[in-house]
């Protein structure tokens, strides 16, 4: 009787070490797979990562179908940022989110020294896509701040067109967290650029963007926007930061006591101003219910809303809308301070 107990006993422990190694088995395509979903397009049901969703999303090229993906587990961006360059269409939007837990995002911690267009993500070119529910922030690993030389990420979110003629256009970019490093000088929470290859047509901007309910801190500026003149048929507008209440509006507290602002590349440009938004050249914009904020202690031009003509737009009928913004800035120097600069606003 003792054998048979003790033969059952040692069948009983092989038979549960059987399943255990069958149950890792049967898990291990598991692993590295389930940190990203997707839907739509013919993308596979699950990646091992963000960039490796993206890598394919960017194969597929145009939309086949509405897309979505979905990020279930904390990631760290590629060098550089994550680079969009598929676009959606508007029967075919893409949406890229966290899973309602607000995922979190960081930047690269091996980020090229010296360069200056360093991003958590880009699109470029790409149309109907949404950034929804993310928190991004700065890699603790990036800590040189000179120019030259720094190693730190710029923005959080930007904006950029592919070519000329193919601006970043009809974009969602809605509930997400941005902090970065702004002991940099040189950091944006979210920014759009059809300059640096100028826009040729209204095709190549930026325009119809949508930026909602989108907390934004630790910047040195807090939405840039830099559109090139506009002209009859060069045409940027549409682009609408804070919806139409409350509940879409952002957060922004921006810039670092007697820091200046002072990024200067990719395309060389004088901001005499430090603003919470900045629009350059952009028209027929909408710009409502955001809070808006700076440090205590400040002393360099500093403006809420800030919508400079670098040129005056001709042969062009357009409305911009800034409204119900709440501005509270700080200026302890002698520089200007301004709630609010309309600039090109008031020009048609």
């Amino acid at each position: 009787m003792k054998q048979i107990l003790h033969t059952s006993t040692r069948w009983a422990g092989k038979w549960l070490t059987y399943v255990g190694l069958l149950w890792g088995l049967l898990m291990m395509p598991l692993v590295g797979y389930g940190q990203v979903t997707a839907s739509g397009s013919g993308l596979a049901a699950s990646y091992g990562s963000l960039a490796a969703a993206i890598t394919a999303l960017n194969t597929v090229g145009t939309a086949t179908s509405t897309t979505t993906i979905t990020v279930t587990v904390d990631q760290t961006a590629p060098v550089g940022g994550y680079n969009i360059t598929a676009t959606g269409t508007a029967a075919n939007k893409i949406t890229i989110k966290g899973d309602g837990m607000t995922r979190l995002l960081t930047a690269s911690g091996s980020q090229t020294s010296g360069s200056v267009t360093d991003a958590i993500i880009k699109i470029v070119g790409g149309d109907y896509i949404t950034i929804d529910g993310f928190t991004l922030q700065e890699n603790t690993a990036n800590t040189t701040i000179a120019v030259g030389t720094n190693n730190m990420t710029e923005f959080g979110i930007a904006l950029f067109n592919a070519s000329a003629t193919n601006g970043a256009q009809n974009n969602t970019i809605q509930n997400n967290t941005v902090t970065l490093g702004a002991t940099y000088p040189n950091t944006i929470g979210i920014y759009a650029n059809c300059t640096t290859t100028a826009a040729t047509a209204t095709s190549g901007t930026n325009s119809n963007n949508k930026v909602y309910s989108n907390n934004i801190s630790n910047v040195q500026s807090g939405i840039y926007w830099l559109a090139p003149p506009q002209t009859v048929t060069i045409f940027e507008s549409g682009n609408d930061i804070g919806g139409s209440s409350i509940a879409t509006a952002n957060t922004i507290s921006f810039g670092v006591a007697n820091t200046a602002f002072t990024w200067t590349a990719p395309t060389s440009f004088s901001f005499a101003t430090q603003a919470g938004i900045y629009f350059r050249n952009a028209v027929g914009s909408s710009i409502r219910f955001n809070t808006i904020s700076n440090p205590s202690t400040f002393t360099i031009a500093v403006a809420g809303v800030f919508h400079a003509s670098g040129t005056t737009p001709t042969g062009i009928t357009y409305t911009t809308t800034i409204s119900d913004n709440t501005i509270t800035l700080n200026s302890t120097g002698t520089t200007a301070i301004t709630g609010i600069d309309f600039g090109s606003g008031l020009s048609t």
